[in-house]
């Protein structure tokens, strides 16, 4: 199931559940103003690497892995006519990273270590939703800032430092842009106490680095093109609370 078809499925799971859970309380929650909350998220965090010349990685696969992060968030909604709400959030979401080490032999003396970081995400989102008495449910997509630190580097075990800078290594250290779309469903629990899930879909922009070796030169000397490109992506499924001021 690809990441938009979960989304599709989270928004209509998520809205009957919760507009049903709404029916049954004595308030009616007024949701045009501003709020700020906390979220905690499960991520699939994976990251397609390309080696051109097949000069390091030959080919290496995606890799994934499921990792548990959180973050803060806030914005403002605006009610139109009816039914209809939009709106502006600014979220930022703490550390991903993947840290493994693939063997080249037998004995697991030599291969190597991936340290893939995604040291956080930031996103501006407009959000457009449906209100349901005291459920909420919306769709949002916007733009995307994360500072990555991908090494990627070979290790032999009987080194006494095994580092990026003691091998040969791929080192990529940048801020990159990429977009961001998700849909889930807020929730009304208490007057301006806002329950959330959502799933959400970030997709950055591939950056190229230079494989040097142990002494910092160009892997493939004069020729210089040993290259390796990092595309990293995210999709997480969000759990979040909120108050609306």
């Amino acid at each position: 199931m690809t990441s938009f078809r979960m989304i599709g499925v989270v928004a209509c799971v998520a809205t009957t559940a919760l507009g049903g859970a709404a029916i049954a309380q004595d308030f009616e929650q007024d949701w045009e103003g501003f709020y700020g909350g906390l979220h905690l998220d499960a991520s699939m965090y994976s990251v397609t690497t390309t080696d051109p010349n097949n000069s390091f990685l030959n080919d290496f696969p995606e890799e994934s892995l499921i990792v548990g992060h959180g973050g803060l968030m806030g914005g403002y909604n605006y009610r139109l006519d009816g039914n209809l709400l939009i709106g502006a959030e600014l979220d930022y979401t703490s550390e991903l990273a993947i840290d493994d080490f693939f063997s080249s032999n037998e004995a697991e003396t030599t291969g190597l270590e991936l340290d893939w970081r995604i040291e956080g995400i930031t996103t501006l989102r407009g959000r457009a939703g449906f209100v349901q008495g005291n459920a909420l449910s919306f769709i949002s997509i916007g733009v995307a800032n994360a500072t990555i630190n991908m090494e990627t580097f070979e290790v032999d075990t009987a080194s006494t430092e095994l580092s990026c800078d003691t091998s040969t290594c791929a080192k990529a250290t940048e801020d990159l842009l990429g977009l961001t779309v998700g849909a889930g469903v807020d929730w009304a629990f208490r007057e301006d106490w806002i329950g959330r899930v959502e799933i959400q879909h970030y997709a950055f922009e591939n950056v190229q680095t230079q494989v040097l070796n142990s002494d910092g030169d160009p892997f493939c000397g004069e020729t210089d093109q040993c290259t390796v490109g990092y595309a990293p992506e995210v999709t997480s499924i969000r759990f979040g609370v909120s108050y609306m001021f």
